[in-house]
């Protein structure tokens, strides 16, 4: 009988635990997830534009390039500069753009967190702005 109790007590308290675990989705490769990124400078759609992608994070990895888990120059793609980011998991990416606009005749850049939250093509515009 003491046996038993200890069984159920066992049994109760790894339902609780695997229940009450959540694991937490980290970004990267491995999913279904497809990101098209469009860069946007005041609103208007930008062709000369490189996306950077990195995983697991929701902030910069530094000031410049380096650090991003990969790139992707933007394609015109049904009419609007694409970068598209391929079998990607649920979880947490920053997404940075840089690029030059012909229009002001200046480089420009910016990012912005973004988390996957189901699978599926998600379409995003990024801001980007005056920069060097």
């Amino acid at each position: 009988m003491k046996a038993t109790r200890m069984l159920a007590v066992i049994a109760l308290a790894a339902g609780l635990l695997a229940g009450g675990c959540q694991r937490e989705e980290k970004g990267g490769k491995g999913g279904n997830a497809v990101l098209k990124v469009t860069p946007q400078h005041h609103g208007v759609d930008m062709s000369d534009c490189v996306i950077y992608l990195k995983y697991a994070s929701q902030t910069p990895p530094s000031e410049t390039t380096d650090g991003y888990d990969e790139n992707v120059a933007c394609v015109m793609e049904n009419g609007k500069p694409t970068a598209t980011f391929t079998g990607l998991r649920n979880g947490k990416y920053y997404i940075y753009g840089y690029g030059y606009d012909p229009a002001v005749a200046q480089n420009v850049k910016g990012g912005i967190p973004y988390e996957i939250k189901s699978q599926g093509t998600i379409p995003i515009n990024i801001p980007v702005t005056e920069g060097d």
